[in-house]
């Protein structure tokens, strides 16, 4: 596989450094028989490593040329869907049992992939990818801060993210132009609960769409001007702020105020 050529368009950059690989699949507390997915496996380094923990291993690669070294090295070991994750429907692959997630994600399909990871957020019990290290701190982001964003309320909401580590770009062939970092998001067991989720995600990416602007410019989009100005009446939630300035409690309570009218 010398001759092998990265993809630039699939984003890949293989990591060399097999302690590193060690490091996440101990921070995923990997144990025999479990369902584990990986994504983008690339040319195995963590495969390895995975199938070292007797796991119950899914490996999803969009790279055609990279299937005869995957099934050359892991033959029967592995299931390999020779797919994109994101056009997978995953609702059709779901184990009876809950899924643990642990890869060196492709960089273009960071936030779409963590999206999907949400809306499923039930079927996984655990989530430790290596992505770039400003999507992770976008992940971890306080209110306020200009990283603070759907992305973080969204993670935030279903899983509680632990920033685990960075990884320095030279240790990816060919180097990435940014840092990576490790993240683990273990599902949360204070979930608030909300009745109509997909509503309550349209109101705060509603609210996000202009970041600029306040949060009775933004809801025009899904409310009408009189019901804002009656909104304004009671809603908990002063209508001048922007979204970025809100925490999750106080978009359920503006969730709560709308859905009252």
């Amino acid at each position: 596989m010398n001759n092998y050529h990265h993809k630039k368009k699939l984003g890949q950059h293989f990591l060399k450094d097999k302690n590193i690989i060690r490091k996440i699949v101990d921070i995923a507390d990997v144990q025999e028989n479990e369902y584990i997915w990986e994504i983008g496996p690339g040319k195995g380094i963590l495969t390895e490593e995975l199938i070292n923990r007797n796991c119950n291993l899914t490996c999803f690669e969009i790279d055609e040329n990279l299937y005869p070294l995957l099934e050359d090295s892991f033959s029967n070991k592995i299931h390999l869907i020779k797919k994109d994750i994101l056009k997978v429907n995953w609702e059709e692959i779901f184990p009876h049992e809950q899924i643990k997630i642990v890869a060196n994600l492709p960089f273009q399909i960071t936030s779409p992939f963590l999206f999907r990871v949400a809306k499923y957020a039930q079927h996984f019990s655990n989530v430790v990818v290596m992505i770039q290290k400003e999507v992770a701190q976008r992940i971890n982001a306080k209110v306020g801060t200009k990283d603070y964003g759907i992305l973080t309320l969204k993670m935030q909401y279903y899983f509680t993210p632990e920033y685990e580590f960075t990884v320095k770009s030279h240790l990816f062939k060919p180097a990435p132009k940014v840092d990576s970092a490790v993240i683990s998001l273990t599902p949360r067991m204070d979930k608030p609960e909300i009745e109509n989720e997909k509503f309550f995600w349209h109101i705060v990416e509603t609210a996000f769409r202009n970041r600029r602007k306040m949060l009775r410019r933004n809801l025009r989009e899904i409310i009408s001007k009189a019901k804002i100005e009656k909104l304004n009446e009671y809603c908990p939630i002063d209508l001048s702020r922007r979204g970025e300035t809100l925490n999750e409690k106080e978009f359920i309570e503006l969730y709560k105020a709308i859905k009252g009218l």
